[in-house]
């Protein structure tokens, strides 16, 4: 039975690593847990104004649902790095749905949780990353994907995540770099800030670097870096 259990595990993972077929899974659960979304009442003021409304746009779309694969930029270090960690506990903050989820189970990250300002999942809290009510130490690693751009106080949302990190643990963050953006320093709702590349997130977190996608291109384009935090 053990036996039979565990091939089934195998085959769910490498089924729910095809994109096609994990966003429409997911999208699928959405529809019939959309009844059961729930709002955070109110959070602490880092949040951007627009946040939540954007973000709810893109569940209208199928596109929405793993908005181009884009998590592999984070998901795949991270799961590198917490290799035969069965145990690992994540958090991924912002996931929007369930997709990043099943994303992270089927690449080994068995023990994770998302975070959000609003959730229909049993698997994803409703809270806000500026102050949670997690553990100091909680996680083994907390990634943010395209989050950190809504946050109208960037510095307050890293050093939370520090807090709810166990030392020696993993933080990631996914940015949009945009080449106009990034020369004015100007900030266009639903961005809260003028953050702009992994390397503008690099400066602020002040870590050592496991992982950066940053090339600098002159055309928009999805960046990620992950840190290895001390002990």
């Amino acid at each position: 039975m053990a036996e039979t259990t565990g091939r089934f595990h195998r085959l769910a993972r490498q089924v729910l690593k095809i994109d096609g077929l994990r966003n429409y899974y997911c999208w699928a659960r959405y529809r019939w847990l959309k009844k059961q979304m729930r709002f955070l009442p109110e959070h602490s003021g880092g949040v951007g104004r627009h946040t939540i409304e954007h973000n709810l746009k893109a569940l209208d779309e199928r596109a929405g649902f793993g908005m181009g694969g884009r998590m592999s930029l984070l998901l795949y270090p991270l799961a590198a790095a917490l290799r035969g960690r069965e145990d690992a506990k994540v958090l991924i903050v912002g996931p929007r749905t369930e997709d990043d989820l099943y994303w992270a189970r089927a690449l080994g990250l068995d023990n994770v949780r998302g975070l959000d300002l609003y959730s229909y999942s049993p698997w994803i809290d409703i809270g806000d990353i500026h102050q949670t009510a997690y553990a100091d130490g909680e996680f083994d690693a907390v990634i943010l994907g395209w989050v950190i751009s809504y946050s109208e106080q960037p510095e307050r949302m890293v050093a939370e995540c520090k807090r709810i990190i166990k030392p020696g643990g993993y933080l990631g963050f996914g940015i949009e770099s945009n080449p106009a953006l990034r020369a004015t320093r100007e900030v266009k709702p639903p961005r809260a800030n003028a953050l702009n590349s992994a390397a503008d997130i690099a400066a602020l977190v002040q870590a050592p670097t496991l992982f950066i996608h940053d090339p600098a291109l002159e055309t928009s384009t999805d960046n990620a870096v992950v840190f290895h935090l001390p002990r």
